[in-house]
């Protein structure tokens, strides 16, 4: 049986250049990521949200429309999610509409591999921070009711870890993952199936494991904090039977490999706080 292979690109960030992002090298980087995808196999891409730098609405669309336009030359499937600059002015619906393509919560099978995208309210301020909508929550547990094993995809980090050494989040951890994550939490540790949770929004790659769920991020295509130059992040995820192998090229290298597990994990509860056993 072949693997299934699964290239990811993140945080594209089409428009202006800022202080950390080089938006004018988005679209040379995002050309040439399509042109290495059609020249290998490719089961399908995933890209993880924030395709452009909002301006405003006149504005985002043509950049929107831009970015759309290089997607249309796949060769393979694509499947997105939208992230906080992509609603920042458009909605949802506009994205859709743009892309040709859902960005809303939805289940399906690439190759072998269970795939759950989860699109929650992404809307982002400085003041507002990141809330789920209502039925955000209910959408997470139905799109997890399964027992394969499952990858989830969200814009967000689901993971709630520790933004030391960020520069955007480490003081400004609020805007780097949802203030219900207890809830998140919850759900994926109780949830039948065995998962691997991947996202982009925080412009670093990391590997962190929260409830015995691995959790991975893309480095953002156009980020600059890091080295002073584009990142050129993108991702390949091979899975084969029992096994995940997390690649990432650009100029900040990675390389993982994973467990794909048939059964969930279940890790014990933490224990209580040693300080009130003192206390007691």
């Amino acid at each position: 049986m072949s693997s299934t292979r699964i290239a990811v690109i993140g945080d594209i960030h089409h428009g202006r250049d800022t202080p950390t992002k080089r938006g004018s090298a988005a679209m040379p980087l995002l050309s040439r990521f399509v042109a290495e995808v059609n020249a290998v196999r490719i089961d399908a891409v995933i890209e993880l949200g924030d395709r452009i730098s909002d301006e405003s609405p006149e504005r985002d669309r043509k950049l929107a429309q831009e970015v759309a336009d290089q997607f249309t030359r796949l060769s393979a499937p694509r499947h997105h999610v939208s992230g906080n600059h992509d609603v920042a002015m458009l909605s949802l619906a506009d994205n859709e509409v743009i892309l040709g393509r859902p960005t809303g919560s939805r289940a399906l099978v690439i190759g072998d591999v269970r795939c759950a995208f989860w699109q929650p309210d992404v809307r982002l301020t400085r003041e507002r921070g990141l809330h789920l909508a209502a039925d955000d929550i209910a959408d997470l547990r139905q799109l997890l009711a399964d027992e394969r094993p499952t990858l989830l995809i969200s814009h967000v980090p689901l993971s709630g870890h520790a933004q030391t050494g960020n520069f955007y989040f480490e003081r400004n951890p609020g805007h780097a993952t949802y203030a219900e994550i207890d809830s998140i939490r919850g759900v994926i540790a109780q949830a039948p199936c065995p998962i691997i949770a991947l996202a982009g929004h925080v412009h670093w790659s990391t590997l962190t494991t929260v409830d015995g769920t691995p959790h991975l991020t893309l480095q953002s295509l156009t980020e600059t904090f890091i080295s002073g130059e584009p990142a050129e992040a993108a991702g390949l995820l091979e899975i084969d039977d029992g096994v995940v192998r997390w690649t990432i090229s650009g100029r900040e290298p990675l390389s993982v490999t994973l467990p794909w597990p048939r059964v969930k994990p279940r890790w014990r509860a933490p224990l209580s706080s040693f300080r009130s056993a003192v206390d007691r």
